[in-house]
């Protein structure tokens, strides 16, 4: 007899650090630079050539002024999924440091909210899900987005799906004002769907060539002895790193609080002292965020391989969708076995 299994998998939720740091020196001239000339090309109205500089400047330099500069000039030219997703980036590095600027870009992207267009990817039961590669656009898809209607910018879009020894699909899909909403389903990896085939007989030998079925266990022992322990294995790296970024995370306000209390006044001017503090407590902060999110994703993963390994005495199936969390966001887990 099977039973249900849900497990909620929570992410921590990090905040991002209050002053960004770039790698080197170069990089925060070449960012600087990018700036301006974006800024100049905006001045101008050349809004589609500024919104790739502002993209590289964020990229070498994060920060609040960038991605705010970035969200607008993406609304300028119709981006509206693109700006939708830099002003909440940029409300949430707002927050992070309690600057006014947080409540201006939750405005915007609730303006935003109502006119954006959304695509869902909906792939069938009798599609594979080990080794499934999902490309919306050229990025990689998550399991969580799966049927989910996620917001894109107004176009066309292409979704590759690919398997190993399977042909590639790509389905091809438009949104816009005269269809704000699209699906893209895939129901089988062949080239023709084998729906109306009739079964092989039990007696019919099997090709040499022919590999076992998915459901067939190659090993006469256990088949998933091997991808449990990569599981437990991975669930351990994950746990360590969350524990990394508390520490960090710790030592983080630690030094922003010192820099408070004299160093810096209210109006955040700083001594030598003060921003001294200030970019350890960064790059501390910084630290905390890779090894939280690093973390979580590797112990995610570990819980995955763990589930979904097969049994030679029964089956599993583990699906994943997204799990609202207060302050942050997380993921939901639910199997059969």
């Amino acid at each position: 007899m099977r039973r249900a299994l849900a497990l909620a998998i929570v992410a921590v939720a990090v905040a991002a650090p209050s002053v960004a740091l770039a790698q080197s020196k170069d990089d925060v001239a070449r960012a600087d630079a990018l700036f301006n000339a974006a800024k100049a090309l905006t001045d101008s109205g050349q809004y589609a050539d500024a919104c790739a500089k502002f993209a590289e400047s964020k990229r070498l330099a994060p920060g609040l002024g960038v991605t705010m500069y970035l969200a607008d000039c993406y609304e300028h030219i119709g981006r509206t999924a693109s700006a939708w997703t830099e002003f909440r980036a940029a409300e949430g590095l707002a927050r992070a440091r309690n600057d006014k600027r947080a409540d201006v870009a939750r405005q915007h992207a609730q303006a935003l909210e109502p006119k954006l267009d959304r695509l869902t990817i909906e792939i069938g039961p009798a599609v594979p899900r080990v080794g499934l590669s999902i490309l919306r656009d050229g990025v990689p898809v998550s399991a969580e987005e799966l049927g989910l209607a996620v917001p894109v910018d107004p176009g066309d879009h292409a979704v590759i799906v690919s398997s190993p020894g399977r042909p590639q699909r790509t389905l091809n899909a438009h949104v816009g004002p005269e269809s704000p909403n699209a699906t893209v389903r895939l129901d089988s990896l062949d080239d023709a769907a084998p729906a109306t085939t009739a079964p092989v007989p039990v007696t019919a030998p099997t090709s040499p060539t022919s590999g076992p079925s998915p459901e067939t266990p190659t090993d006469g022992g256990d088949p998933g002895r091997i991808r449990r322990i990569i599981g437990i294995a991975g669930m351990g790296v994950g746990v360590v790193g969350i524990g990394l970024g508390s520490v960090f995370g710790i030592m983080a306000k630690s030094s922003l609080d010192q820099s408070n209390n004299g160093p810096c006044n209210a109006s955040d001017h700083c001594n030598g002292t003060g921003l001294s503090e200030r970019q350890d407590a960064s790059s501390k902060a910084t630290l905390s965020t890779v090894f939280f999110v690093a973390g979580g994703i590797i112990a995610a993963g570990g819980v995955v391989l763990y589930l979904t390994a097969p049994s030679a005495s029964s089956g599993a199936a583990v699906t994943v969708a997204p799990a609202p969390v207060a302050g942050g966001g997380g993921a939901l887990l639910s199997g059969t076995f």
